[in-house]
């Protein structure tokens, strides 16, 4: 009888260590993984959410191929009527203090909503731009910018 609760404890463990071995980390992915999986997400949500998580995130994250297209529109909602919603503002905050400083040199087009514009163009100056994209501005608000000082 000892024998046998001693392979039976045995399997168990056995078990457990299979099982161990099978449940997957993110961390285990390959970088070509990872890097599939952010493109299908919303710049911002990864920007925000893995920047100073890992090194090895960052390196992903902050890779000008990666980050040269900007989009710091939150989502759209894809419907009879095309919704473009602005970033949190705890967010953009954080985005534009702690990210963008850092990889302004990187991008070449910026899409902007009317309600992150200003604090994400004066944030830094972007001297590789040479596309800015205007979301879901309202005819008065585009023509105040354009004929104002304010960007």
């Amino acid at each position: 009888m000892y024998v046998y609760i001693n392979k039976t404890i045995e399997m168990n463990e056995l078990d457990m260590n299979i099982s161990n071995k099978n449940n997957l980390n993110i961390l285990d992915l390959p970088n070509e993984i990872l890097l599939i999986i952010f493109n299908k997400l919303n710049k911002v949500d990864v920007l925000y959410s893995l920047v100073d998580i890992t090194q090895r995130f960052d390196q992903l994250v902050l890779d000008p191929f990666y980050i040269r297209n900007l989009n710091m529109t939150s989502m759209t909602m894809k419907s009879f009527y095309d919704r473009i919603y602005s970033i949190d503002n705890q967010v953009l905050s954080r985005i534009c203090k702690n990210i963008l400083p850092r990889i302004y040199r990187q991008i070449n087009e910026l899409i902007v909503e009317q309600y992150s514009m200003e604090r994400v163009l004066h944030t830094i100056n972007y001297p590789q731009l040479y596309s800015l994209a205007l979301m879901d501005f309202s005819e008065e608000v585009l023509f105040n910018y354009l004929t104002s000082k304010l960007i």
